[in-house]
């Protein structure tokens, strides 16, 4: 008996120990087992091979552990001394940008104010018995709430207060209207983790960018590009359930948002609104700088702090701020219960690599140019737009989003660099496509969420996703060259 148990307990699983070795392989061994292609380098193997490994170990593996192996990996490749390395990495600028953010708004959601948020625009008056308005409403309130938080708990809340709804209305699971909706909350949330360039998934794919150009990213242009994107996509999701798939929504006219949402709940408290305050300033503080003139002294503080600079500002604040004894943000459980280590440690793994990407001496520059002239450069700007933001859509339905965005930086950079092109264009484009990302269980978690969800069918999942996704893709896609043509 004890001996059986003892073999449960270190049961090997032959698959992971499959996708370590291949890990390793290709992670340490890339330039040994590929035979290097001309301009490629052996030093650009080594580059391409830590970089291809751990992403490879993204995939199947984990994050963290990996990215741990290939941090030592580069300094034993002779790719960058360990000490510059780790400089590079934990100590980037975007790195301590990443934490603060994730403890910031660990201390928004601890107190409510995500969910205020997400209540806030599902009660208004002007969608009662509009069920169109009101569908609008809650996937608008989802796809902010995952701009401010991330997609995972932005859909979880969503469902929550969606479940509510269809209890009440006398909704089935796999009813037509709760399948939609499902869908839905997934495609808003991860809309909504396109809309702010300094959370999550945007922040490292624009960090990787301007890690590899040394130029920056106009925040103020990303969000007017992702706002305006987010909101026809939704209008389009709108669209297609009013023609396309027609639910039945008679049992939704008749409902009273106010049996879902008590009025204390839709109170703000006095700690609720000064985090309000905070999250406003936040966001003020980082876009405003683009709007102001240079000249201007709070123009001159705010570029000399930087984004980061004013992340660390207003934790230092709310964790000095004290109310009834106890700080608005308690260092230690915040960064326990709101730091997402996976995303530290990509960004601690991908933000060194830049460098040596882009190094002449990788010959990885000259190798992209070669292959991607012959498929972008007698098409010009507006071809090389469509056809990065349709590789990036389709890579990311199986691979890793941030991964995927990240990965296509360096393309992106060698395609502006080469042809003169603008850069914000492709990267915004690559970063809002990389986030459209639910269309198979590998998409994302919140994909994986949503084919495991017991209100949906797959057949749903199969016949929903796939207009979503390409319907998406041609409005952002037109946003931003539209976008590009009046502000660029």
């Amino acid at each position: 008996m004890e001996r059986s148990a003892i073999k449960q307990n270190f049961s090997i699983n032959y698959w992971s120990i499959f996708h370590i070795i291949v890990f390793l392989g290709i992670t340490f061994f890339f330039s040994k087992l590929v035979p290097t292609v001309q301009p490629l380098t052996h030093y650009g193997m080594n580059v391409l091979g830590a970089l291809i490994g751990v992403v490879y170990a993204w995939i199947f593996i984990d994050i963290v552990w990996p990215s741990m192996v290939g941090l030592l990996a580069i300094g034993l490749l002779d790719i960058m001394p360990i000490n510059t390395l780790f400089n590079k990495g934990f100590g980037d600028p975007t790195v301590i940008l990443m934490m603060f953010i994730f403890v910031f708004s660990a201390v928004l959601d601890k107190n409510g104010v995500t969910r205020w948020i997400s209540m806030w625009f599902v009660s208004r008056k002007v969608v009662q018995g509009k069920p169109w308005l009101l569908t609008f409403a809650l996937l608008l309130s989802i796809a902010v709430l995952g701009g401010l938080s991330s997609a995972t708990p932005a859909c979880v809340i969503g469902w929550s207060l969606m479940y509510g709804i269809f209890r009440i209305c006398g909704y089935e699971r796999c009813e037509g209207y709760p399948m939609m909706m499902i869908i839905g909350a997934v495609f808003a949330s991860q809309l909504g983790m396109a809309l702010i360039p300094f959370k999550s998934l945007p922040l490292v794919a624009i960090s990787a960018y301007e890690s590899l150009s040394g130029a920056t990213v106009n925040y103020a242009v990303y969000m007017i590009a992702s706002f305006s994107s987010c909101l026809l996509c939704l209008t389009a999701f709108i669209l297609i359930g009013k023609f396309v798939l027609r639910p039945e929504l008679s049992k939704l006219t008749s409902l009273d948002i106010k049996t879902l949402i008590t009025e204390d709940e839709m109170r703000l408290s006095g700690v609720q609104k000064l985090l309000f305050a905070f999250l406003v300033a936040l966001i003020l503080f980082m876009v405003l700088p683009g709007f102001l003139p240079e000249n201007l002294s709070i123009t001159v503080f705010f570029k000399k702090i930087g984004n980061t600079g004013v992340c660390v500002l207003l934790v230092a604040l709310l964790a000095a701020i004290k109310i009834k004894g106890k700080p608005l943000c308690p260092w230690r459980t915040m960064v326990n219960e709101g730091v997402a280590w996976p995303i530290i440690f990509i960004l601690a793994f991908v933000l060194p690599l830049s460098g040596p990407i882009s190094d002449p001496k990788s010959g990885i520059t000259d190798f992209m140019l070669n292959f991607l002239n012959p498929l972008f450069g007698a098409g010009g700007s507006t071809n090389f737009l469509i056809c990065i933001g349709i590789v990036g859509v389709i890579l990311t339905q199986f691979i890793n989003n941030t991964a995927i965005a990240v990965a296509l930086m360096p393309v992106v950079y060698s395609y502006c660099t080469a042809n003169g092109m603008l850069p914000e264009q492709p990267v915004i484009l690559v970063t809002v496509a990389s986030c459209l990302a639910f269309l198979t269980p590998a998409a994302s978690s919140t994909s994986a969420m949503l084919h495991g969800n017991e209100w949906v069918t797959t057949k749903a999942i199969w016949k929903t996703a796939p207009i979503l996704v390409i319907s998406s893709l041609c409005i952002v896609t037109s946003v931003i060259i539209l976008t590009g043509k009046i502000f660029l």
